[in-house]
């Protein structure tokens, strides 16, 4: 585990098409944002976690938990550009894009992603991946799959069934992998990449991590075979909670109101 110091932060708008108010959204009677940001404490090593917002309500939300809200600009077009707005102001070495949409996610993950950077000096972010279980899930373009080179570093995103002529469960390390939307970077690629121009491919695929690969940035790419189940819509909040109550089994049950912070 490195030893590096690193900042978790959260970005949560209100505003989403799919979802309005998503990160206040209750899950077993806390708001969505909370399970994030207990999840996020779990990471072994962190040095600070923040959730960077441009709505008072979320803002509010995270203080009544005790965490801490920063406050940031609602010109922003992506979350990366609200995570960096944030990093400039810190002295981390690392910082850590942790959707705040994402709330069963494996701590030790993230810890490994950290890792991935320490041991690949010439890399500038880390994201992760898991296997492609299904041909559906290969073929739909909501699952964004990424192919990597000989040293893990990713080759391409799309939301398109890539390498041509693979099938999902295929063997061999070329075959693409369902790309895990969390992401660390080295705290000066993050500003650099903030900064950069939205490229082509980022444009037609709407995936802004094809902005770094245009400008040439390396992303190694950590796999694990544990799978994430986010919240992208309101009917993904039940299988969710499922999840959540598997996880803190003793602290929480079906039907439960929040009891302690």
């Amino acid at each position: 585990m490195s030893r590096k110091c690193f900042s978790v932060i959260l970005p949560a708008r209100y505003g989403s098409t799919r979802f309005p108010g998503k990160p206040l959204a209750k899950i077993a009677g806390r708001p969505l944002i909370e399970w994030v940001y207990r999840r996020a404490s779990e990471i072994r090593g962190v040095s600070e976690i923040l959730v960077a917002t441009d709505d008072e309500r979320i803002a509010e939300a995270v203080r009544a938990f005790g965490a801490r809200a920063v406050m940031t600009s609602s010109r922003h077009e992506t979350g990366t550009d609200r995570v960096a707005e944030v990093a400039r102001g810190l002295e981390s070495e690392y910082v850590v894009n942790l959707q705040g949409d994402e709330p069963v996610f494996d701590p030790e993950l993230v810890e490994r992603m950290i890792g991935a950077l320490d041991a690949a000096p010439e890399a500038d972010i880390a994201t992760a991946c898991h296997p492609i279980a299904s041909a559906d899930e290969y073929g739909n373009p909501n699952v964004v799959k990424v192919v990597c080179d000989a040293t893990g570093c990713a080759l391409y995103f799309s939301r398109a069934p890539i390498p041509h002529g693979w099938s999902a469960g295929a063997d061999g390390g070329h075959g693409a992998r369902r790309h895990v939307g969390i992401y660390a970077y080295r705290r000066d690629a993050l500003l650099r990449f903030a900064a950069l121009p939205r490229t082509p491919l980022e444009r037609s695929e709407r995936l802004e991590q094809l902005r770094a690969l245009e400008h040439g940035m390396r992303i190694v790419v950590v796999e694990t075979q544990k799978p994430t189940v986010g919240v992208d819509v309101p009917a993904d909040v039940k299988a969710v909670e499922k999840v959540i109550f598997e996880l803190y089994t003793g602290e929480i049950r079906p039907g439960s109101e929040r009891k302690g912070p």
